[in-house]
């Protein structure tokens, strides 16, 4: 009867010591959620990371970067709201890579630190515009345009040199027009005075 009781007692023991790490496991605050993610390649650059735990956290907990160039980037603030964990930094991450180092003070009061990695993509580079095709279309427009009215200036100025020709001309031809009437009336008035002197000489000779 004593032996078992002993083997009952035992097994309630072992039964017991087996329950005890799984409790105390699961009081242990694990990371549920990353933003950005593990693993994750971002395509923008951003300046705070956020963790969620399964537990809250305590004061104490923080968390730190590692970039390519193994320098150490620390946050400028940190934020713990019950289960979550908010890092904000000062100036808006570089393109690379990074790892996460981060320490948190469990609701069990355990300390507990990992890390993940995640990468900022290099910002796609744009093509430079053709400006020299543009400068000489430009150029090609502007030569075009200076022509066309240089063409324009010369067929005006054509057009106003045959105005004046031609008015140059009319005045030259009325000029002449009226230089012979006023030559014809001045052969017609000593034509006329000659007659008229002729018939008062032969009226005088009659008388």
């Amino acid at each position: 009867m004593l032996k078992i009781r002993i083997s009952h007692l035992l097994l309630i023991s072992l039964l017991l010591f087996s329950l005890f790490p799984i409790n105390e496991a699961n009081a242990h605050s694990v990371l549920v959620e990353a933003t950005p993610k593990d693993g994750e390649q971002l395509m923008e650059t951003i300046n705070s990371i956020e963790l969620t735990f399964s537990t809250k956290v305590e004061n104490g907990s923080t968390l730190y970067l590692v970039n390519d160039k193994d320098e150490e980037i620390e946050p400028t603030s940190v934020e713990l709201t019950n289960d979550i964990l908010e890092a904000k930094f000062k100036d808006p991450l570089k393109p690379g890579s990074y790892q996460v180092n981060w320490k948190i003070v469990g609701a069990d009061g355990h300390l507990i630190e990992n890390q993940y990695s995640f990468s900022i993509a290099e910002p796609e580079k744009k093509e430079p515009e053709d400006n020299t095709t543009q400068t000489e279309d430009d150029q090609n427009s502007a030569t075009n345009k200076n022509k066309q009215n240089d063409d324009e200036t010369e067929t005006g100025q054509s057009n106003q040199d045959g105005e004046q020709q031609k008015s140059s001309n009319e005045q030259t031809k009325n000029d002449s027009e009226q230089s012979f009437l006023g030559n014809g009336i001045i052969i017609f008035l000593i034509i006329a005075g000659l007659v008229l002197v002729g018939w008062m000489l032969f009226s005088k000779r009659q008388k």
